[in-house]
């Protein structure tokens, strides 16, 4: 068993935060507690932890004497979480373009550029390293909602829906052009319609996985 205690609980939630999000734990599935002790060798109580946690954004319905289990998410749900993504997303693409610099736009144009020509698999990386380039116009405050915004949509989608990278380079040229023109609102209108756009395939990515098909 491990002995330290720093983050333990972190480790667990983003353990049981992936499985949910990629639709390996279904709507209306009990929670294990001893698979995941065995599994993560962790003792009960940061596991007790993490679904406080889980239960806080509306992942787990914990009740009493019965357990966690698998919160009833649906469809809406996941396109609107990607939506309220996208408003504060799309707040910070404006910002970029607005306040970089032409090393900064020439380094975005070149991100997209690499992205463009990259095969699907390499894809991932230069996706977030386009969008953390554009984070990176933002105040700390704000990165840090972003990056829990981003921990708690479905993830990892990306690899089952065909022709993903072609439609995010087509939202990212939008992106581009309107911070290359210090287009804010353009830069702004373009973020949100790409992550809504995002939302709906990795809606379609869980419906694929039998997500809703198979609650009970």
């Amino acid at each position: 068993m491990r002995s330290r205690r720093g983050g333990l609980a972190d480790e667990i939630v983003a353990h049981l935060r992936g499985q949910i999000l990629r639709g390996e734990l279904k709507p209306g599935q009990k929670i294990d507690q001893e698979q995941i002790a065995e599994d993560l060798d962790v003792s009960r109580s940061p596991i007790r932890e993490a679904l406080v946690v889980l239960g806080q954004e509306g992942l787990l319905e914990i009740t009493p004497r019965r357990g966690a289990f698998v919160a009833r998410i649906t469809r809406e749900d996941v396109i609107d979480h990607y939506e309220l993504f996208g408003l504060i997303a799309g707040r910070v693409a404006a910002m970029a373009a607005e306040s970089f610099d032409d090393q900064q736009r020439a380094q975005l144009a070149d991100i997209h550029q690499s992205f463009v020509a990259a095969s699907e698999a390499e894809g991932s990386k230069l996706n977030n390293d386009f969008h953390q380039l554009l984070n990176s116009a933002a105040p700390p405050r704000t990165r840090w909602l972003l990056r829990h915004l981003e921990r708690s949509i479905p993830a990892g989608f990306f690899e089952r829906v065909s022709g993903w990278k072609d439609e995010a380079a087509a939202g990212h040229q939008d992106i581009l052009d309107a911070v290359l023109a210090r287009d804010s609102a353009g830069a702004r209108r373009a973020m949100e319609t790409h992550l809504h756009s995002a939302g709906v395939a990795a809606a379609d990515s869980l419906e694929a996985t039998g997500f809703w098909q198979d609650a009970s």
